[in-house]
């Protein structure tokens, strides 16, 4: 009898206490991903989507997927793609700050922190807009990627001296970047001249733009007037200067000094990396690169991935003397406010 009772207690062990035991673990373990969800939610943010005329709230993480997907190509290497995303956070977070900081009110944004012309702050593309742009056979594989690009950096950023860095950045160089001083004002340190390897990837890493002499005369007496074209059209181009990283700095045309940014905007030139060839009554712009060169290059940063590097080794490629972290949470919190 002591037997049978020894075998019926053990039997409700096994039927009765060991499944508890399971259930309890499964429930924990089912709980985990929430925790983990809950850790990363994002902020949102006001977009103010320019080709509609309407202003959307959104998930910072899902508007940076619009982003990524309409500033690179989504064919990019995933490593690219996150470097991408990190740099565009990071670019939003610095003029969220600076316009707090300053006071600003940006009219074009019409009362949101951010808009999607690119002219003004960055492109943007909705996923319906992306996925049709993709094409059936290729969606759901770029739009994965778009994701994982994102998602997988989430809060990440780009710093120098604690603070986030205006992660400026561009198609293809001509081989170098440029320093920011050779393009804009300001000698920021972190935007620094780098060798760039890959671009001639790009589809656009060289162009030409072909016009007459006539045209060239009008585009440029429209700007100066007082220049002068007298003589040898061969002789027009007295003298020019190049920066670091291989553009036209400044350039002397009939006895008046462009800036090569300048020349690039009057002749909608893709860079300020040109030669000028004027032959009778043709002239012939060959240009390298597409872009301001300020900043990480997309196509080389692809090249780097290619050649195995992370994100993070990407990004501080491109970005001199910078760190990739996490946001705070007291930077979260200017953020939001």
């Amino acid at each position: 009898m002591k037997q049978i009772g020894y075998a019926v207690i053990f039997l409700m062990f096994v039927i009765i206490f060991i499944p508890l035991v399971l259930v309890k673990g499964c429930s924990q373990s089912s709980t985990q991903p929430k925790t983990k969800k809950a850790e990363e939610t994002q902020l949102t943010i006001k977009v103010y989507i320019t080709e509609e005329d309407k202003v959307v709230e959104m998930n910072f993480n899902e508007y940076l997927k619009g982003v990524v997907a309409a500033e690179m190509p989504a064919s990019f290497h995933i490593e690219a793609l996150k470097a991408q995303a990190v740099a565009a956070r990071t670019y939003v977070y610095h003029r969220l700050i600076n316009n707090e900081k300053n006071g600003i009110d940006v009219p074009e944004h019409k009362g949101a922190d951010i808009c999607t012309n690119p002219a003004h702050c960055k492109a943007w593309i909705s996923k319906k807009k992306a996925l049709e742009k993709w094409g059936l056979l290729s969606s759901g594989k770029y739009w994965d990627k778009i994701n994982k690009a994102v998602d997988e950096t989430t809060d990440m950023i780009i710093t120098y001296e604690h603070e986030p860095i205006d992660a400026v950045f561009h198609s293809t160089s001509s081989g170098r970047t440029e320093n920011s001083e050779e393009v804009w004002a300001n000698t920021i340190p972190y935007l620094r001249s780098v060798i760039s390897e890959g671009e001639e990837a790009s589809p656009k890493f060289t162009s030409k733009l072909e016009i007459t002499l006539t045209e060239f005369k009008e585009k440029l007496s429209s700007v100066r007037p007082e220049i002068k074209f007298e003589g040898n059209p061969g002789d027009f181009i007295e003298k020019f200067e190049k920066t670091e990283g291989g553009s036209i700095k400044t350039i002397r045309i009939g006895g008046c000094d462009f800036k090569g940014t300048e020349i690039r905007k009057i002749f909608e030139l893709n860079s300020a990396n040109f030669t000028i060839t004027i032959d009778n009554d043709k002239v012939v712009f060959n240009v390298k690169g597409n872009g301001h060169g300020v900043g990480m290059s997309q196509y080389g940063a692809n090249y780097l991935a290619q050649q195995g590097k992370y994100y993070e080794e990407i990004l501080k490629h491109y970005y001199k003397d910078v760190e990739i972290v996490k946001m705070s949470e007291e930077l979260n919190a200017k953020i939001k406010n």
